[in-house]
């Protein structure tokens, strides 16, 4: 540990000689201070804010701006080479479902924007049948319905269905439902609006970080 905090010290020295009282040697442990702005997940979620406002106003080329520029942050998946156990398991397993939602959103962006193809690409399981994940299945259903591909929006409910009956033994919710009846009805009037776009990035906001964060390695 000393052999890392060592190396760690000296890498901080050399983007500014100020950060290298950063990381203090406290009792029992290290603690490393983040002060605002410095730290990407907080920025990330003040992006993503920003594109759910800008959804929320129709700006839709704004709003993929912002979910773009958020997503950026985001270089590996979280916990990426850590030997992780206890509440850091926890931790990481919350960051990569924030992960997994600002894509949704980002996602719903593209489609507003008329961008459907690369909004079903950026989804992490566009390439699995099996979609447990009911958001990830309505936005690829509306892309696809919206390409003029309805066979591929109809495949994209029967897979959904079927990995929520065999992993949790449920139906799909009553709006994916509705999703899927519209698509046999060929109800353009439901699956070209936008507002159903934005009630699908409707979700919590990110929560802000708190100022002056502190992370303590013991």
């Amino acid at each position: 540990m000393r052999t890392y905090i060592a190396k760690l010290r000296r890498f901080l020295a050399d983007i500014g000689p100020e950060l290298h009282e950063r990381l203090a040697t406290v009792h029992g442990g290290y603690r490393l201070d983040i002060l605002d702005g410095e730290l990407d997940l907080a920025r990330s979620n003040e992006l993503w804010n920003e594109g759910r406002r800008a959804m929320s106003r129709s700006d839709f080329r704004g709003a993929v701006e912002s979910l773009q520029s958020a997503s950026a942050l985001w270089a590996d998946a979280p916990g990426q080479d850590v030997a992780a156990q206890g509440w850091l398991d926890h931790r990481f397993a919350m960051l990569r479902e924030q992960r997994f939602a600002l894509a949704e959103d980002l996602a719903a962006a593209r489609i507003a924007s008329g961008d459907g193809l690369s909004a079903i690409a950026g989804l992490p399981e566009i390439d699995d049948p099996n979609l447990a994940r009911e958001k990830s299945a309505a936005l690829m259903l509306v892309a696809c319905y919206r390409a003029g591909n309805l066979p591929a929006a109809l495949r994209i409910f029967a897979a959904a269905r079927a990995t929520l009956r065999r992993e949790f033994g449920v139906d799909p919710g009553s709006w994916l439902q509705t999703l899927h009846h519209a698509a046999l009805r060929r109800d353009d009037a439901l699956l070209f609006s936008d507002q159903l776009l934005v009630s699908l990035s409707r979700d919590a906001e990110p929560r802000p970080q708190h100022s002056n964060l502190t992370a303590r390695v013991a």
